[in-house]
């Protein structure tokens, strides 16, 4: 195919919808978007307080929907979080609690599977990262996904200007020059002539176009890579490893190329939402669709543009607000990202809502949405009545986070959360302290056993070492 082609105490908090103008939704089954941004730190958004980059499509997205301040994701790095999302069970019991250390089998039951049985059209365009090569049951096209373009890969996903993507099982050549290629697709573009979010973004959009001639409901899973750097070169190319085709509206600011190039991304991050939704207009089905926004994990765990040495990046656009730590950690910095979802007549316009959910919710409320059951047997409960006013919302009393082979977890239950960080136990209580600063764990010792019992009950993996002075 040619690239042409391609253009308080441990109480749970409850929720009472209030609106009486809300009405239900539809007989007909709405379409679905998910917009997943890549590294995207909460603060990194006009909605949550962001000045110096605009991001007037999100912005305009929260506006019109509802906005999630307690939003987490389920993992503080992608292919955890991916695979929750995807399964619908947290890091303790999905197959992937890290990078690349497990893949997806036939047994498990994607959220592409569910909405396809519902009689959904469904694709992913953008980064998979829930595969490996060598077991074609873990690929995109074997766990409920109609299409596929973009790759399979994460680390493939960092290159904004690969040799390759993958269009179902098949590779498509760019005109880009990657010498010397590494392993999965990794490697530094030298001729750099094809940008991948371009070619995302057509697809995406055919696939909008294709669907809405149909007339059959779809499910598009747009997991661009925007504004995730490129690793490998991150600290030696001029521009820090954020790779642009133009600087855009921040060419002439007093900042150092790699803050100017990474302020770009964004700004093309943000392109993608509002094209997305000028074609949903154009298509005039933008009344029955759903799209939701989304980062992966929190703003970037680099250190630096180019020695490493300090955590300029995740605070060069205050990434990560007033909470603690960077992508990788599972202090809220690591973990909470900005979450919109916008649903037309459904959702009344402009709510901001403080109920807990993360991504296994996420997967639930989709999939009542797109199929009228929530899922019983997943960790994740459907916030759908949060969303159509009707009924009330009880959210999960307890969420887990795991990631054993960097020894960190996290429990959160009410006002409290507990951190391992290498297995060394901090408690906090997030309503006084949401920067996660006091360690509250002398002076709380049977709350602090509380949580480590529940963090060893959702576990299916690991035997964590007992408490200090505790059998």
């Amino acid at each position: 195919m040619a690239i042409a082609a391609i253009a308080a105490g441990c109480a749970p908090r409850h929720h009472q919808s209030t609106s009486a103008e809300q009405r239900a939704p539809s007989s007909a089954p709405p379409n679905i978007v998910v917009l997943l941004a890549d590294d995207l730190g909460i603060g990194e958004v006009g909605a949550w307080g962001q000045r110096e980059v605009a991001t007037p499509n999100i912005d305009r997205l929260a506006a019109d929907g509802m906005r999630f301040t307690e939003f987490r994701s389920s993992a503080a790095v992608c292919g955890p979080a991916r695979c929750a999302f995807m399964t619908g069970y947290h890091n303790g019991r999905c197959r992937l609690d890290d990078n690349d250390n497990d893949y997806l089998r036939t047994a498990d039951v994607t959220l592409a599977e569910r909405l396809r049985a519902s009689g959904y059209a469904t694709a992913l365009v953008g980064k998979w990262g829930l595969s490996w090569d060598s077991k074609p049951e873990s690929w995109p096209q074997a766990q409920g996904f109609d299409v596929f373009f973009g790759y399979r890969d994460q680390v493939h996903a960092h290159n904004f200007f690969p040799e390759y993507l993958l269009d179902g099982t098949d590779s498509l050549r760019t005109r880009n020059v990657v010498p010397n290629p590494r392993g999965m697709g990794s490697g530094s573009a030298s001729v750099r002539l094809d940008y991948a979010p371009d070619l995302l973004r057509a697809r995406a959009l055919g696939f909008v176009r294709e669907q809405a001639t149909a007339r059959k409901p779809f499910f598009l899973f747009w997991a661009t890579n925007l504004p995730h750097i490129h690793n490998e070169t991150a600290r030696t190319a001029p521009d820090g490893g954020y790779e642009n085709t133009t600087l855009g509206p921040y060419a002439d600011r007093p900042w150092s190329l790699p803050k100017r190039s990474y302020a770009a991304q964004i700004h093309r991050l943000d392109q993608d939402l509002g094209a997305l939704r000028a074609l949903l207009d154009t298509l005039a089905v933008a009344q029955n669709t759903v799209v939701i926004f989304l980062s992966d994990n929190g703003a970037t765990f680099l250190r630096g543009p180019n020695d490493g040495t300090s955590d300029i990046i995740g605070r060069w656009f205050n990434g990560t607000l007033m909470y603690r730590g960077f992508k990788g950690d599972l202090y809220d910095g690591g973990l909470r990202v900005p979450g919109i979802v916008h649903w037309p007549g459904v959702v009344q316009p402009g709510r901001t809502t403080d109920a807990r959910v993360d991504f296994t919710d996420l997967h639930a409320t989709l999939a009542e949405i797109g199929s009228s059951r929530a899922p019983a047997e997943i960790t994740g409960r459907s916030f759908l009545p949060l969303l159509t006013g009707k009924g009330a919302y009880r959210p999960r009393d307890v969420q887990v986070w795991y990631s054993p082979d960097r020894r960190q977890s996290a429990v959160l239950t009410g006002r409290w959360k507990a951190v391992w960080m290498l297995d060394t136990l901090r408690l906090f209580d997030i309503e006084r302290d949401p920067g996660e600063i006091t360690d509250l764990v002398a002076r709380e010792p049977r709350v602090a056993a509380q949580l480590d019992s529940i963090r060893r009950a959702e576990d299916r993996r690991v035997q964590h070492p007992p408490l200090p002075g505790r059998n």
